[in-house]
């Protein structure tokens, strides 16, 4: 009963899930802000043969949004509960009945929401079983509460930090992995980003639909719980802006979300928007938010001037899987002064009172794609120009214009094919020394130092890996049908070790034990203890 840290392909999502339950959430109820506030959750209640129970469970299925789960082992309860649960049309629907011992309440680990439990034969450890941490019990009167996890982790830009190496530290999510859950929506547009902290994921769907099984999520932020996937809300996203960077940021209590206007702060619980932040005219070249990051109670962020408004194209394809790739509109990146993410202003801001500490710009494009933050740092690529490092504190720490550094990192490769991936991934990841350069539209790995920007090693021809920056080492999942990936040694690019070549586009994520990846015939967990790669 463990966390998997899990990757999905090309829409890019990166989700942390906890054992196995399948459920639904239904429309048109009310919400009752005493019981769940707006969220739409899991109520389970535990009963023994009282009497009424029917009634009761067909309240708070109408005075609530949640999804009910009653269990009791009295056989006259259970008939009567399923019964009122039918004849209201939510039997199976939004109301699961089970009969049972209650010795165990018949869910997975970290599932409710909320619970009402009768009677003392349900022990409140197996009540905190069943609760997500947070979530509040009611037992005979008085109440419980789980308490939060101390080892998990936030995911909370989209390649987990502002580093930009997909790698969690979450302590809790270990091997054997377990389904913790099956949840809409399930079919998604193009592209994709994911973002999660507080116990909810964010997931904002972009403006491509291959079939028309995924025109519903079109421009769509959704935010879910991460112990049970129920949907807490949906807001429409502004249409015209490519969502795929990294302009997404998750805390406890809100989502920090920007665009071509404003980053928009959205509350957690309501997904209204509670303020925003504008770029000032004068600041910049214009209001667009190439890439943020946020460290510390400041946000971080490159912006910059208007850019290719791309159009959304929905589909009336039916089926499933398979789509076309194609040189879409801005994916080219032939123009700096529109490229999608190019900008030439650095500004720092001050998020309790929304002012700009610092603004720092240069006379080259900045392309955001090679973009990260670490250790009091922030790393920027101008492509051909330079590699740079800009101190938190706004002052610059370095410039490398150095040819042989230049040629190693460039040129952009086209990129847009199911063997490359998407033109638009982030392309840069960062460790205390070392800077990293790989991805889609890379023709080289390179590995620059975070000292002075100076080359320390490249591969030639192989930029196409996807990078996870572990202690064990450089782990690169290498192109479809190349000669597989590898794991390298930081300093030098030696090989300590190969890998299985990952499938296609996709991409790779690691937890505390393990490096998750799509190989031939399925996503494969890569045990890095042992070396030995298995298909879950």
């Amino acid at each position: 009963m463990k966390n998997i840290l899990i990757s999905f392909s090309r829409p890019l999502f990166f989700l942390l899930i906890p054992i196995f339950a399948v459920s639904a959430v239904g429309e048109g109820a009310k919400e009752n802000p005493d019981l769940a506030g707006p969220e739409r959750g899991i109520a389970v209640v535990i009963g023994q043969g009282e009497r009424e129970m029917d009634r009761k469970v067909s309240e708070l299925a109408r005075d609530t949004a949640c999804t009910i789960y009653f269990q009791s082992a009295h056989t006259a309860t259970v008939l009567a509960v399923r019964k009122s649960a039918d004849d209201a049309g939510l039997l199976g629907q939004r109301v699961f009945v089970e009969q049972s011992g209650l010795d165990r309440i018949c869910l997975g680990d970290n599932m409710a929401d909320i619970a009402f439990v009768s009677g003392e034969a349900v022990k409140e450890k197996e009540v905190l079983r069943v609760l997500r941490p947070g979530a509040v019990a009611t037992m005979d009167g008085r109440q419980i509460t789980k308490p939060a996890s101390k080892e998990t982790d936030a995911w909370s830009h989209p390649f987990h930090g502002p580093d930009n190496n997909p790698q969690s530290t979450d302590a809790v999510a270990r091997a054997p992995y377990l389904t913790q859950f099956i949840q809409a929506p399930k079919f998604s547009p193009m592209p994709q980003i994911t973002v999660a902290a507080g116990g909810r994921v964010y997931r904002a769907f972009g403006h491509i639909a291959h079939k028309a099984n995924q025109n519903e999520m079109l421009n769509t932020l959704i935010c879910a719980s991460a112990h049970n996937g129920i949907i807490h809300w949906k807001r429409k996203l502004t249409q015209g802006f490519m969502i795929h960077r990294n302009t997404m940021v998750a805390t406890a209590d809100a989502l920090y979300m920007a665009d071509n206007e404003s980053c928009k702060i959205i509350d957690a619980k309501t997904g209204n928007v509670r303020d925003e932040i504008v770029i000032p005219e004068g600041v910049s070249d214009g209001p667009t938010w190439k890439w943020m990051a946020m460290v510390d109670g400041t946000l971080y962020a490159l912006v910059g001037s208007q850019e290719i408004s791309v159009k959304t194209v929905p589909s009336n394809r039916p089926g499933l899987g398979h789509w076309p790739w194609g040189m879409w509109e801005g994916h080219d990146y032939k123009n700096p002064k529109t490229n999608f993410g190019y900008g030439r202003t650095f500004v720092a801001i001050d998020l309790k009172t929304k002012t700009i500490k610092w603004q720092h710009s240069e006379k080259n494009y900045i392309d955001a794609r090679g973009v990260c933050l670490r250790d009091g740092k922030i790393y920027f690529y101008s492509p051909k120009k330079f590699l740079g490092a800009l101190g938190i504190n706004g002052k610059p720490a370095w410039r490398n214009t150095s040819k042989e550094l230049l040629e190693a990192i460039a040129p952009h490769k086209r990129a847009q094919r199911y063997i490359t991936g998407y033109a638009t991934t982030t392309y840069i990841k960062c460790t205390k020394d070392e800077i990293f350069f790989a991805g889609p539209t890379r023709s080289n790995l390179v590995c620059a130092s975070a000292k002075d920007g100076q080359l320390l090693w490249q591969k030639k021809g192989g930029g196409n890996v996807q990078l996870v920056l572990r202690e064990e080492g450089v782990f690169a999942a290498g192109a479809q049908r190349s000669n597989g990936g590898m794991i390298l040694e930081y300093k030098t690019g030696k090989i300590k070790s190969v890998m299985p070549w990952r499938r296609a586009c996709t991409r790779a994520t690691g937890s505390i034990d393990s490096v998750f990846f799509r190989a031939a015939g399925g996503t494969v967990r890569m045990d890095v203890t042992t070396n030995t790669a298995e298909h879950i």
